[in-house]
């Protein structure tokens, strides 16, 4: 099973203890629900199908999922009009390095400029994101990626 798969499971499974809990089901009547939508009497056990129905049955007898409180990952900052092109040409260059994430040009200005280093390379000022272009420009030639 992939990590993927496992994950989704996992999800699921939890999701049917929740369910479970918050709708007070006594032991047996939950594995009568197991068994009657999954064929199985423990929801570890349910294949992706059966988790999804027994998901939908706990939702019909009024179970209402909650929203995730886990915070959203912060979206990347969108740089100022004059230092546009240049964060393109970064992105660009992180793209023939492998698809480098943009963190790594976030790392390169936090070890090149210190403590002074803003959070996100979007927000350096242009002569520090001709900097980190250059150092970029010269990893492509030190890997023979592609500079155009």
């Amino acid at each position: 099973m992939s990590k993927l798969a496992r994950d989704h499971r996992n999800s699921d499974v939890i999701k049917i203890q929740i369910a479970r809990k918050e709708l007070n089901l006594p032991d047996d009547e939950y594995r009568a629900i197991l068994v009657a939508q999954g064929g199985v009497d423990s929801s570890k056990n349910l294949t992706h199908e059966g988790r999804q129905r027994v998901l939908t049955y706990l939702q019909k007898q009024g179970w209402k999922p909650k929203a995730s409180t886990k915070p959203k990952r912060p979206s990347r900052p969108t740089p100022k009009a004059d230092a546009l092109p240049l964060v393109k040409r970064i992105r660009a260059q992180l793209i023939s390095l492998d698809r480098l994430p943009d963190t790594y040009a976030d790392g390169i200005a936090k070890q090149m400029f210190g403590d002074e280093a803003p959070q996100f390379f979007e927000w350096c000022p242009i002569r520090d994101l001709e900097r980190i272009s250059q150092a970029l420009t010269y990893q492509q030639k030190r890997t023979g990626a592609a500079t155009k």
